[in-house]
């Protein structure tokens, strides 16, 4: 089998790399891949007369049409490697999945802009008593009318302070069973009734609380059908798991600490000749490799007509998200007291590791979590019953 991107792949996935390398300054830089601010919307606004944005969706929504079904999914790839804003969320995820369930109003509506990087969008599932367990949200959406009136509250909405649009998990039907009873809003992030409350997260990055109270939506913003959310959902997050949570940062920081263990010393003495460094960096090597086959894979297969790599998106979630973890931990390890310096001169690798420490707790439990992961693994791919 051959993992090798064709010629014309490659040529386009150095053409994005220059460009980045190019472009990017220190206000662009965003570990979390954010397009938060003016000089970060404005960096990816660049490529849009490029057509990189477009490249591969229908030409009757404003892109391409099929011409290199891998291209988006490897410039999100290039971007995460460079720490770079990234477009995993908007094209990735909201895109995508518009194009599948969206009246054809809301595809012309949206997805035009979207890849011409003029609107943001935050997701909006996560609830004070729903995180793993997203089917017990309690969000109401009740219709009035013309209108759908919204009252609840939403937690760790990280776009939600730049975001024009929320697409929103909300109930309406309590009386269905829990995971029957859900639907997809898309909400304006500027609606009136909607309170964003700012929440500090331990990189200095920010999430937030979102709070809505009699909140009204056009029932046309309805995405797909009537309390048919739960399963919108679940093939959000298996884009999800490959577009915002790719390998591809994992690869770079794998890198760097190989780089970085080749010239270091311990008590005067090569690390790189350290049996046990040897032996920890040898089983990170695999971990790595394995993570990136699994991307590489949802990729190729999320490039077919109208798939959702659900099976293969879990699987890429729950191994990245582990080999995140202990990449961390060895780094640490091996640097000892010094790796844990952070926007400090002297600290070891930028304090890239440091930070990469400070996240890995997030990598497992965003899009839903390892074990849920694992759950869907077990269930679907191998056939297990449920407990």
């Amino acid at each position: 089998m051959n993992f090798a991107f064709s010629p014309e792949e490659e040529a386009f996935r150095q053409e994005v790399a220059h460009f980045i390398a190019r472009e990017i300054t220190p206000e662009v830089f965003s570990p979390m891949g954010l397009l938060d601010t003016p000089a970060r919307q404005a960096f990816i606004s660049k490529m849009v007369p490029k057509g990189w944005l477009s490249m591969g969706f229908p030409a009757e929504y404003g892109g391409t049409g099929e011409i290199m079904p891998l291209a988006r999914y490897m410039l999100n790839q290039e971007l995460q490697k460079a720490q770079a804003p990234h477009v995993g969320k908007n094209l990735g995820i909201i895109v995508n999945c518009l194009l599948l369930h969206g009246s054809e109003k809301l595809k012309q509506q949206l997805i035009p802009p979207t890849l011409r990087n003029e609107i943001q969008w935050s997701l909006a599932y996560t609830e004070p008593e729903a995180g793993s367990d997203l089917a017990n949200l309690q969000t109401r959406a009740v219709l009035d009318g013309d209108e759908y009136v919204v009252n609840g509250q939403k937690r760790f909405i990280t776009s939600a302070h730049f975001g024009d649009y929320m697409w929103t998990a909300v109930r309406t039907d309590p009386t269905l069973p829990k995971h029957k009873g859900i639907s997809i809003l898309i909400i304006d992030g500027k609606a009136p009734g909607m309170t964003i409350t700012p929440m500090r997260m331990l990189n200095g990055e920010q999430t937030n609380e979102v709070f809505l109270d009699d909140v009204r939506v056009p029932k046309e913003r309805l995405v797909g059908e009537l309390n048919k959310g739960w399963y919108y959902v679940a093939e959000a997050l298996s884009y999800e798991r490959f577009t915002l949570t790719s390998s591809a940062g994992l690869v770079r920081r794998f890198g760097k600490l190989v780089n970085w263990v080749k010239q270091a010393k311990v008590d005067g003495k090569p690390l790189a000749q350290d049996p046990l460094a040897r032996r920890q960096i040898a089983r990170l090597s695999v971990m790595v490799e394995m993570a990136w086959m699994l991307d590489l894979r949802c990729i190729c297969m999320a490039a077919k007509p109208d798939y959702v790599p659900s099976n293969e998106a879990a699987m890429n979630k729950a191994w990245g998200a582990i080999a995140e973890t202990e990449l961390s931990d060895v780094a640490l390890d091996l640097m000892g007291p010094d790796g844990y310096l952070w926007r400090d001169p002297e600290a070891p690798l930028e304090g890239d590791m440091a930070s990469a420490y400070l996240m890995a707790g997030h990598i497992r439990v965003a899009a839903a979590g390892v074990d849920v992961a694992k759950n869907i693994i077990a269930k679907r791919y191998l056939g297990l019953p449920a407990s």
